[in-house]
């Protein structure tokens, strides 16, 4: 029998591990060195979790947080076109149009704390308090709320880390090994406190830096990486694990201060594979005349220089491979502030009034110059909009890799095929799905490169479809194989644990299959009123803080 009493003390408490895969995690944890993860797999409720298309942080932790594909919340990708321009937007908090599980739960007087969850800055007013992500400008930002939260975690336990170191990375891998402990290490001591000394029922915190290392060195994990050396593998293997192992070691500590009465989830927004070649999508458009670039003097000097090889990442390559470390960051923060837009061929060489389509973002996302929704949009609505896309979805679908000769995209999408809602005008066109992680599209280093298919460099990891689901604690099913569990199911179902009601438009379905009958029985699925929507005003980034965020980015593998 349903009775509001039963419900109203259970909490749930959300650990989120970027990136992460049973790939990995799943063999460590029999043999015994991740206890803590494997404590709760075999006690809990587990399976894979697919995320969403494209499989990017930015959107896929907004639809864990509304419930929503991209098309009803907003965001597709940290990066995309500003509308009715060609400039490029930075995501962030006030670009999603739709309520998270966070506003639903506080606005119904329940406590919630978030810490280090994507794309929470700016940090909303809510009943409790945010600590916001890596999306901060810097330390110096108004990044938590309240904001004298700030002054109390540096009191208390220092300053709060918001980014992960960059110096050791793509260099010494013991040292960034390193970096990457102390990082998150100093995050678990301010979540600790936070969980001591707050009140919440409602509680969420992401280890970052599962999804870093793994970028940063899947070619030491993963013996079918065209990079992977036996000997480097081996010297690493027990410093990488020993991450991991310390990972499972706060997991324990956090997971202490939950009471019986609190439900825990551990997930990722994604998972991860091998990453072996760009694809440089707005290289292929140029190619296919879809892209065309300006005649005047110095645009054709820069493509000159462009197809003899002075490209961003050949510049990279360069200072890194002369170890450089210090030009290589100027490199880096020279494109983000300009000064390589105007030495390197750019989107500010692209000729608008003869381009039929460009792309922006890092997952193969191409827009179609759409007259009437960009200052020189030449594609007419209707009849040759559609023949463009399926000129461009037969192109893909014959792409071949010149080397192996395999089939780059797996699937190209249709925006409708896969975005559905108030926001879908502000969704790629197409989505080219390559064969992931293998291929990795890059379309927003506007042409780093003046290939259309190369080996990755720098990054050997890359994110998957499939991320991973743990569920526990009283109430929860064990030994249960979650099969079909996605991303956005799991707004509504942490809000049906918690006895609150779901508003009815949530796309996502209650997971009904990880609770215990007995569960069931006691709790059942309410719906509530429509909530008010978010306008989703989308205020840039300007300035300084655009230029910190935007290298921040380059230097998490979100952009090139």
């Amino acid at each position: 029998m349903f009775t509001e009493n039963a419900l109203e003390n259970k909490k749930v408490l959300v650990i989120g591990l970027d990136g992460a895969t049973f790939d990995l995690l799943r063999p460590w944890a029999r043999e015994g060195k991740l206890p803590t993860l494997q404590r709760l797999m075999g006690e809990g409720a587990v399976g894979d979790l697919t995320t969403t298309i494209p499989p990017v942080s930015a959107s896929a932790w907004t639809s864990f947080a509304t419930g929503k594909n991209p098309g009803q919340h907003g965001l597709v990708d940290f990066v995309f076109p500003r509308r009715g321009s060609y400039q490029v937007s930075v995501a962030n908090a006030t670009f999603r149009t739709s309520k998270t599980l966070w506003n639903l739960i506080s606005d119904a007087g329940r406590k919630v704390g978030l810490v280090s969850v994507p794309v929470t800055y700016p940090p909303e007013a809510v009943n409790g308090f945010i600590v916001s992500s890596f999306m901060a400008p810097g330390p110096d930002s108004d990044y938590t709320y309240p904001s004298s939260l700030r002054g109390e975690l540096r009191r208390r336990v220092g300053d709060f880390p918001l980014s992960p170191p960059e110096g050791n990375r793509s260099g010494n891998v013991e040292r960034f090994i390193e970096d990457v402990k102390a990082f998150e290490a100093k995050r678990a001591e301010a979540v600790l406190y936070l969980l001591e000394n707050k009140e919440w029922d409602f509680f969420a915190f992401v280890f970052e830096t599962v999804d870093t290392l793994q970028h940063e060195l899947w070619h030491l994990l993963d013996e079918r990486h065209p990079r992977y050396d036996p000997v480097q593998a081996d010297l690493h293997r027990e410093s990488i694990l020993s991450f991991y192992r310390e990972v499972d070691s706060y997991l324990a500590r956090i997971f202490a201060q939950a009471d019986e009465d609190t439900i825990v989830v551990v997930m990722s927004d994604h998972g991860f594979g091998p990453f072996h070649c760009f694809f440089h999508v707005n290289n292929w458009l140029r190619q296919l005349g879809l892209l065309r670039l300006k005649k005047d003097p110095l645009s054709l000097a820069k493509y000159a220089m462009f197809q003899a090889g002075f490209t961003p990442m050949n510049i990279l390559k360069l200072v890194t491979y002369l170890g450089l470390s210090g030009l290589r960051a100027n490199v880096k923060r020279g494109k983000s502030l300009g000064l390589l837009k105007r030495l390197f061929l750019s989107f500010s060489d692209v000729d608008w009034a003869k381009t039929k389509a460009f792309a922006v973002g890092n997952f193969g996302q191409v827009y179609v110059n759409l007259k009437g929704k960009y200052p020189q949009g030449i594609v007419e609505p209707g009849r040759e909009y559609e023949e463009l896309r399926d000129r461009l979805i037969g192109e893909a679908q014959s792409l071949r890799d010149p080397q192996s000769g395999e089939k780059v995209i797996k699937r190209t999408y249709k925006k409708e095929e896969i975005f559905q809602g108030k926001s879908l005008d502000r969704m790629p066109d197409l989505v080219l799905h390559t064969e992931r992680s293998k291929y990795v599209s890059f379309g927003h280093a506007d042409f780093g490169s003046n290939r259309v298919i190369e080996p990755s460099y720098g990054q050997t990891g890359h994110h998957s479809m499939d991320g991973i689901l743990i569920m526990h604690g009283r109430g929860v099913k064990a030994g249960t194989s979650l099969d079909e569990a996605k991303i956005i199911d799991l707004a509504p179902t942490i809000l049906y644990a918690m006895g609150l009601p779901l508003p009815p438009d949530l796309e996502g379905r209650v997971l009904q299959e990880a609770f215990t009958p007995k569960f069931l029985k006691s709790h059942r699925v309410a719906y509530g009123e429509p909530p008010l929507e978010k306008e989703g005003s989308g205020r840039d980034y300007v300035g300084e803080d655009r230029e910190r965020i935007v290298e921040r980015l380059k230097g998490l593998g979100y952009i090139a």
